[in-house]
C-alpha cells in the first residue's frame, strides 16, 4: 500500500511539473478559411452601464471604475463581441459668478475645459471640448475597416475574426476620468470666479455581432463550420435520462447479480524451486519490471504523435505549406493507425519464442522508428518536399502502430487481472506524457534548435527507451538477444511458433463466440459517438464567447491535459479498489450528468470560470470512464490471441470515433449549443 501511493505521488509530482509546458500544446486545427475574399455584416449594439450628474471641481481628476460582470447576460445577448467603450458628457450651462467690483453684468463668461479620458487595459483616449455643450470619448480598439469594405481581401478568415472579437480581453474593469478646466472673466474692473462644472455623464458598452462570409483561396484552409439554430426542449430528454437512473438504480440494488462488486484481489504467488532462474527479474515475475516496461514503451507512442499533430505540423504552416498538403502528411500518418488490427494475426502467427512472443516485435519496431527518424536528418530542407516527408511519416507510423499492438498484445500477456485497471491508468498517462514532451516540449524549443534539432533530440529519447525492453525478459528461460547462449530451461508451448494462420483465426473466432466478448465489441463501437462534440468546442469557445485561439490551445492542451491524465490515474485506482464495472457505470452516467448540466446552463457560459470547470469535470469523468472501458477489453482477451483480438476491440474503438466525428455535421448543422449537449448526454448513457 505505502509503495502503491509513493508511485502514485511520483506521478502526480510529475504531472505537477509538467503543467506549464502542457500550456504551450497548440492545436493543428484551422477553424476558419484561409486568405480569400470575404465580407462582414454586423449588428450594433449599446449596454448602458451608467448614467449620472455630478459637480466636478475645478482642476480635480475625477476617477471611478466600472465593471462588465454585472451586464454579462446582455452582452451576450448582443452578439457576445465588446468592441469599444462609449462615455457622453453633456454640459448645457456656464455658471461663472461675479465677484465684488465694477460688474454690469453684461461681461461675457470664459468657457471652461472639460477633458474626458476612457480606458481599457492598454487602450485609451482622451477628448476635451468646451462648454456649453456636449462631446463623446468613443473608445474603441477594433478594425473599423474591416466593417467599412464590402470586400475584404488579403486576410484570412480567422485574421478577420481576431481583429472583431477580443474575448474576455475586452471584458472586466474599464476606468473613466473626467477633469474640468475652470476659467473665469478677469477684467480691470471685475472679475468673476467659477468653482467647477456640473456635467451629465452616460457610460456604455458597444457591442458588435457579426457574420464572416465569403470564400477562401484555392490554397486556402478548410472553411468553418457553424452550428444550426434548432432547439429541442429539455424535457424531451428527461424520460431517458430518468430512466437510466432507474436502470442504474436497478442494477445497484442486484450489485451481486450484476457483478459491480467483484474485485479481483491480488493473489499470492508462491514459486516453486526450480520454476523460475529469473529471481523475479522477467516480466511475468515482477510487477516493477511490467509497469516501467509498459510505461516506457507508451512514452514512445505518445512522442511522435505529440511531435507530428504539434510540432511538426506547425513547422511546416509557418513555413508556408498550404493546408492540402498538411492534410496529405497527416492522412499517411494516421493511416497505419486504422489498419493496425491488420497487425494482430502477424504478430500473433510469427513469433520467435526464445526471446518471447512479443518482446522481438517491440525491439523491430523501435529500431524501425529511430531508423526512419535518422533518416529525415538527410533532407535538406523538409518544408520544400511534403510528398518525401509525408512518405516517411507513413513508414515511421507503420511501425509506431507495430509498436502500439505489440505492446498491448504484451499487457494482456503479462499482467494479471488484479493489474489491469491501475496499470492502464499508468500506461495511458504515460502516452499522454510522451504527448507532451514531443509537443509542447519540441514545440517550445525548435525556435532555438530548428526543426532538425527537434527531430534529432527525439532519437537518444527512444534509445534510451529501446533499453527498457531491450534489457528485461518476459519469462523465465529465455534469451536477452539471438546471440545469447541458450538457457537449460525447457520452453513451455514451442509449438505454438508453428501456428498457421487457419489456427489463429480459428481461436480469435472461438474468443469472438462468447457473449462477453461480444457485448465488448458493442461497448467499444458505442463508446466514442458522443465525440461529435469535440468539433462544437473549439466553435463554441473561439466563436460565439470570444475566447482567443492561443487561450483555447492552451486550457485543451495544457489543463485539460492534466486532468485526463489525473482521471486516468484515479479511474485506474477506483477500479482497483472497487472494480472496473462499477466505476465504469458511476463515471458514464455522471458524465451524462455533467454534459446535460452544461446544456442547461447556457447563461453562464460567458464565465470563464464555469466553463473550465464543467469542462474539466466532465473530463475527468470520462477519463475514468475510458481508462476502466479499456482495462474491460483487456480482461476479456484470450492471451493466445491477444494481438488480433485486443487490437480488434480497439478497432472497434476507433471506428467509433470516426461514426462520431461523423455525425457532427449532420446533428450540428441542425440543432444550437445547448442541444448538441444534450444529445451528446443521451449518447454517453448507451
Amino acid at each position: 500500500m505505502v509503495d502503491s501511493m509513493a508511485r502514485l505521488g511520483q506521478i502526480f509530482l510529475l504531472v505537477l511539473l509538467l503543467i506549464p509546458l502542457s500550456g504551450c500544446l497548440e492545436s493543428n486545427t484551422d477553424l476558419r478559411g484561409g486568405k480569400g475574399t470575404y465580407s462582414v455584416e454586423a449588428t450594433w449594439s449599446t449596454i448602458q452601464l451608467e448614467t449620472k450628474t455630478e459637480y466636478y471641481p475645478d482642476d480635480e481628476n475625477v476617477a471611478w471604475e466600472l465593471q462588465s460582470e454585472p451586464f454579462v447576460s446582455e452582452i451576450e445577448a448582443a452578439g457576445g463581441h465588446v468592441v469599444g467603450i462609449l462615455m457622453e458628457l453633456v454640459y448645457p450651462s456656464e455658471d461663472e459668478s461675479a465677484n465684488p467690483g465694477l460688474c454690469t453684468g453684461l461681461e461675457s463668461n470664459v468657457q471652461d475645459f472639460i477633458f474626458g479620458t476612457a480606458r481599457k487595459d492598454d487602450w485609451n483616449l482622451s477628448v476635451v471640448e468646451r462648454n456649453p455643450g456636449a462631446h463623446d470619448v468613443n473608445l474603441t480598439w477594433h478594425n473599423q475597416s474591416l466593417l467599412d469594405d464590402e470586400n475584404i481581401g488579403g486576410y484570412s478568415e480567422g485574421e478577420i475574426y481576431e481583429q472583431l472579437a477580443f474575448g474576455e480581453q475586452a471584458l472586466g474593469t474599464y476606468n473613466l476620468n473626467i477633469t474640468v478646466d475652470a476659467r473665469a472673466h478677469d477684467g480691470t474692473f471685475c472679475t468673476h470666479s467659477d468653482d467647477g462644472e456640473e456635467v451629465q455623464s452616460t457610460v456604455s458598452l458597444l457591442v458588435i455581432d457579426f457574420i464572416i462570409t465569403g470564400e477562401p483561396d484555392a490554397d486556402g484552409a478548410i472553411s468553418t463550420m457553424s452550428v444550426g439554430e434548432g432547439s429541442l426542449p429539455a424535457l424531451l430528454f428527461s424520460p431517458w435520462l430518468i430512466g437510466m437512473f432507474v436502470l442504474v438504480g436497478f442494477i445497484s440494488v442486484r450489485r451481486e447479480k450484476f457483478q459491480l462488486g467483484m474485485v479481483l484481489e491480488e493473489e499470492l504467488v508462491i514459486i516453486q524451486p526450480g520454476e523460475s532462474t529469473s529471481e523475479g527479474k522477467t516480466l511475468i515475475d515482477s510487477y516493477r519490471a511490467r509497469v516501467l516496461t509498459l510505461c516506457a514503451l507508451y512514452v514512445a507512442q505518445g512522442i511522435p504523435w505529440g511531435f507530428i499533430t504539434v510540432t511538426f505540423v506547425t513547422f511546416l504552416a509557418v513555413n508556408g505549406v498550404a493546408a492540402a498538403e498538411l492534410a496529405f502528411l497527416l492522412t499517411l500518418g494516421t493511416l497505419p493507425w486504422s489498419l493496425k488490427f491488420l497487425w494482430g494475426p502477424v504478430i500473433d502467427r510469427f513469433q520467435y519464442r526464445k526471446m518471447g512472443r512479443r518482446r522481438p516485435w517491440i525491439l523491430v519496431a523501435q529500431s524501425g522508428m529511430i531508423v526512419v527518424l535518422s533518416s529525415m536528418l538527410l533532407i535538406p530542407d523538409p518544408a520544400s518536399d511534403v510528398t518525401l516527408i509525408a512518405s516517411m511519416f507513413l513508414v515511421y507510423n507503420i511501425f509506431t502502430s507495430l509498436q502500439d499492438v505489440s505492446t498491448d498484445a504484451l499487457a494482456v500477456d503479462v499482467l494479471k487481472t488484479h493489474e489491469l485497471e491501475k496499470v492502464n491508468s499508468y500506461m495511458f498517462t504515460s502516452k499522454t506524457v510522451g504527448g507532451i514532451i514531443g509537443g509542447a516540449g519540441l514545440g517550445t524549443i525548435i525556435g532555438i534548435v530548428g526543426i532538425k534539432g527537434a527531430i534529432l533530440l527525439q532519437i537518444p529519447i527512444l534509445v534510451v527507451i529501446m533499453m527498457v525492453p531491450l534489457l528485461m525478459t518476459e519469462r523465465p528461460g529465455e534469451k536477452l538477444f539471438p546471440w545469447s547462449d541458450d538457457t537449460d530451461v525447457e520452453m513451455d508451448d514451442e509449438s505454438e511458433d508453428e501456428r498457421s494462420f487457419r489456427e489463429i483465426i480459428s481461436n480469435v473466432k472461438t474468443a469472438f463466440s462468447l457473449r462477453s466478448t461480444q457485448l465488448g465489441i458493442g461497448l467499444s463501437l458505442v463508446m466514442s459517438l458522443s465525440f461529435f462534440l469535440i468539433p462544437i468546442l473549439p466553435l463554441l469557445f473561439v466563436r460565439e464567447l470570444g475566447w482567443s485561439e492561443e487561450k483555447f490551445n492552451a486550457a485543451k492542451g495544457g489543463i485539460i491535459l492534466v486532468v485526463t491524465m489525473l482521471g486516468y490515474i484515479v479511474g485506474g485506482q477506483l477500479g482497483k479498489r472497487f472494480g472496473g464495472k462499477s466505476v465504469l457505470i458511476y463515471s458514464a452516467l455522471g458524465t451524462a450528468l455533467l454534459t446535460t448540466l452544461w446544456g442547461l446552463t447556457e447563461t453562464m457560459w460567458s464565465s470563464g470560470f464555469f466553463m473550465m470547470s464543467i469542462w474539466c469535470l466532465r473530463t475527468f469523468a470520462w477519463s475514468m470512464v475510458a481508462i476502466n472501458i479499456y482495462s474491460l477489453m483487456m480482461k476479456i482477451t484470450w492471451g493466445e490471441v491477444g494481438g488480433t483480438q485486443f487490437t480488434g476491440y480497439m478497432a472497434m474503438m476507433n471506428l467509433s470515433a470516426i461514426i462520431g466525428y461523423q455525425l457532427t455535421d449532420p446533428i450540428a448543422s441542425r440543432f444550437d449549443y445547448p442541444t448538441l449537449f444534450l444529445i451528446a448526454a443521451v449518447l454517453e448513457t448507451v
